[in-house]
């Protein structure tokens, strides 16, 4: 038996079913996602606001150098107030982390939240206290 016979008749078909069988497991593991809305509360902060971006990280705190699963801006328009800061996301955990940078005009601020989320369910994050003016020292 030839190297090429042995790899048409034995080896191929199971490379084949090896492949169906990854391809049938992707799309189960696909199913199994969280997905939930995100929502930031931005409280008295929100006509300081002039832009939101916020990486989504799935995993643990552990897993903090793992690269965001999902990205959202929100942006104010020139001379106005920025709207609702609301997006959708689906997790393949149900624990994660928010990265947050706020521009808050000539001050910047960058927040972390951990959360866990829950099928369906709409994560309210408030940030009114961490973007609260801070005092000038004295």
């Amino acid at each position: 038996m030839s190297l090429y016979d042995l790899f048409r008749r034995r080896i191929a078909p199971i490379a084949f079913f090896l492949a169906i069988a990854l391809i049938a497991r992707d799309s189960c593991e696909k199913e199994r996602r969280t997905h939930t809305t995100v929502e930031l509360e931005l409280g008295d902060a929100r006509p300081r606001v002039r832009e939101i971006d916020v990486e989504v990280v799935a995993g643990t705190a552990r897993d903090a150098s793992s690269a965001p699963v999902a990205t959202s801006r929100c942006i104010a328009l020139p001379d106005a107030v920025i709207g609702p800061c609301r997006f959708p996301v689906a997790l393949s955990d149900e624990d994660g982390q928010l990265r947050i940078d706020v521009d808050l005009g000539g001050e910047h601020r960058h927040l972390v939240r951990t959360f866990h989320a829950l099928e369906g369910s709409t994560l309210l994050i408030p940030l009114g206290n961490d973007l609260a003016p801070r005092e000038a020292p004295h």
